[in-house]
């Protein structure tokens, strides 16, 4: 027997029979971590379904080389339409995108940009066209200014000077040929002369041929001219060039990221000219393992698709993740891809630490390596 002291006086219990079992709780039922979504919103339907899926296909292979199990991708078809691009942005942001990677094209970045800000949700769009960035909405693209300004203001570090340019019609070389214009202006150069032609039919012109042509001084009337188009198009302008007596080894080519993937050494009025873009062989090493995943060397633009992809993936990661994207994208230092350096502008707009190439007959030869850093690279 025991006793149990209480305010009113003593009570005896008996301690000898055993206290009942506790009861029964259940365990508490396993919580699943919460994942992360990515918002995918690309074309797999229509003329840009091609492009749409090695998009999808470089995202799926950053995520299998983070090992990202962490993170879910929602897919959505942005189709070929503005409205197709709406109703797949505001699916997925109904489903908890808290980031979107898309669409791809001007007008669906627009378009799609309206739904994400609405929501508050940061999208990473495929565009080169600045107009569609700000608010929220991040450009993946290079943009022809910033690839003009760097081609430009190597040429004049080399001392070049005089310049001409043969620039396409249209909303490309109307962009293009402003940029031009600014740059040469901002680095100290002159434009001689610039003609613009509708692309695939550069003709023959007495203008033409008067810069091509030494003066009473033997000195050509220009340095370089710059011709910012690739494929078909530029081997069509290379073509007239050569038939009214161009010399490449008088007067230097310049181009943009545009001459990237032609075949440019087989070219000999292109030989020794310079263009800007990323630096090559981070972008071969890719491709090398994208054609070894999927059986086939994937588009330039899939290089974008994968940074953007790894990009999400470390904001997801980051204390506070999507909640806190934007003020980890305005981060002055960048970000390292496949791409090379780059960062956004506050605007949306990106820079790029590009690399000024040489075409030889073996393939691109950097003559001024893409910067590592953004501190002190005239940024």
């Amino acid at each position: 027997m025991g006793l149990v002291m209480a305010a009113c006086g003593t009570i005896y219990t008996d301690t000898s029979a055993k206290p009942p079992p506790p009861a029964v709780v259940p365990a508490p039922a396993p919580v699943e971590p919460q994942l992360a979504r990515i918002g995918l919103v690309l074309p797999s339907s229509g003329r840009a379904g091609e492009i749409g899926k090695a998009l999808q296909e470089a995202a799926e292979l950053a995520l299998f080389d983070l090992s990202a199990r962490d993170v879910e991708i929602l897919p959505a078809d942005a189709g070929a339409s503005a409205s197709t691009a709406a109703g797949a942005i505001q699916n997925v942001l109904s489903n908890g995108a808290g980031i979107v990677i898309g669409p791809f094209g001007a007008t669906a970045v627009k378009v799609a940009g309206t739904e994400a800000r609405r929501a508050g949700t940061p999208m990473l769009g495929f565009t080169t066209d600045r107009t569609a960035a700000g608010r929220g909405v991040y450009l993946l693209g290079f943009l022809p200014e910033e690839q003009v300004n760097a081609i430009v203001a190597h040429a004049t570090d080399q001392g070049m000077t005089r310049f001409a340019a043969l620039i396409p019609q249209g909303a490309y070389g109307d962009v293009v040929g402003a940029a031009f214009d600014v740059a040469v202006s901002a680095h100290g150069g002159l434009v001689v002369a610039a003609e613009r032609y509708r692309s695939n039919m550069l003709q023959p012109s007495d203008n033409l041929r008067a810069l091509v042509t030494p003066g009473p001084d033997g000195r050509m009337p220009v340095d370089a001219i710059f011709v910012p188009e690739g494929g078909a198009a530029l081997r069509q302008v290379t073509a007239t060039l050569a038939a009214i007596g161009f010399d490449p080894r008088q007067i230097r080519l310049l181009g943009t990221d545009q001459w990237s993937g032609s075949d440019l050494g087989s070219d000999p009025l292109t030989l020794g000219g310079w263009y800007a873009g990323p630096p090559p062989g981070r972008f071969e090493r890719f491709a090398s393992h994208f054609a070894a995943t999927y059986g086939r060397r994937p588009p330039r633009i899939a290089a974008q698709a994968y940074d953007a992809t790894v990009l999400a993936v470390m904001l997801a990661r980051r204390p506070g993740g999507f909640a806190t994207a934007e003020q980890a994208l305005m981060s002055p230092d960048g970000f390292a891809g496949v791409d090379g350096l780059f960062r956004f502008r506050a605007d949306g707009t990106p820079q790029h630490g590009l690399a000024i190439l040489e075409v030889t007959a073996v393939g691109p030869r950097t003559v001024r390596p893409a910067p590592e850093s953004f501190a002190g690279s005239g940024f």
